[in-house]
């Protein structure tokens, strides 16, 4: 099902982190840092009435300053990449190194909040790889724009690769989706360990979907429901009943997967 593009097509837009934080951080121990000398400083000069104070004063000031620009190393270190999203791909770029890959060779697009939007059902990150075998390239909410560069990436990547799995489905064939349960999208949430994760497939042909051992034929779906307060996908046969249910978001690709489903849904009402 797999092809990859040689040529990228247009560069759309590039996306870069932003510095202020590494500045400010990098102020902010400086000065404490200056602070500190200055207290040993007034060490010299005054009166010894309580020499503890000044260099419990001064080792604080040291830390806090340590901290800072640990801090500032961490932060710059994962500000690094920048990213060209292309027509056909998205191109990681890390100093001289240049990671591009094609929309169509994504096989887990992951959408999921973080910070303030951990709860909100707003997706403020997004990671994404060709295959299970190889570790996610993930893009948090420090990105500038990132939420133009997610929206913008979600809706390539569908318009790339859909095309190829609604070939795969005409010739026959069917197509893999993975998924993270409910219960593990939570614990994610609650650790910040968003990356580790253990997916379960969802199997889809245009005559049924198979999902935790079941055989789903097609023409028993009635509905596909996104519910935006409880953030679940509801998958309903022809009396109501819920057949399979999930976190949206655990639903790696989710929107080429609604998508899929729509399209085989819509050519079985014809």
């Amino acid at each position: 099902m797999q092809q990859s593009s040689s040529h990228p097509g247009e560069l759309i837009k590039t996306f870069r982190h932003g510095k202020a934080l590494v500045i400010f951080l990098n102020i902010i121990g400086a000065v404490c840092l200056a602070l500190a000398g200055f207290v040993l400083y007034l060490r010299t000069i005054a009166p010894i009435q309580n020499p503890p104070l000044f260099y419990g004063t001064a080792a604080l000031l040291v830390f806090i300053s340590l901290c800072a620009f640990a801090t500032a190393i961490w932060q710059k270190n994962l500000r690094r990449p920048s990213y060209e999203v292309y027509e056909k791909g998205i191109a990681q770029i890390i100093g001289q190194q240049r990671d591009y890959v094609p929309f169509v060779e994504i096989e887990d697009l992951y959408l999921f909040g973080s910070g303030d939007a951990l709860f909100s059902g707003v997706a403020s990150n997004l990671a994404y790889r060709r295959h299970a075998s190889e570790p996610f390239r993930r893009i948090t909410e420090h990105l500038k724009d990132s939420y133009e560069f997610i929206g913008l990436v979600r809706e390539l990547y569908v318009r790339e690769r859909l095309p190829l799995i609604v070939d795969t489905l005409n010739a026959g064939g069917a197509a893999t989706f993975n998924y993270i349960s409910t219960g593990q999208v939570w614990r994610k949430r609650m650790s910040g360990k968003f990356l580790d994760i253990t997916t379960q497939p969802i199997h889809v042909s245009s005559t049924s979907l198979e999902v935790q051992g079941h055989h789903i034929p097609m023409s028993h779906i009635r509905d596909v429901d996104l519910n935006s307060w409880t953030e679940k996908v509801v998958i309903q046969d022809a009396s109501g009943k819920t057949i399979f249910s999930t976190i949206g978001f655990g639903i790696l690709s989710l929107d080429l997967f609604l998508n899929t489903l729509g399209v085989i849904l819509e050519n079985s009402q014809e």
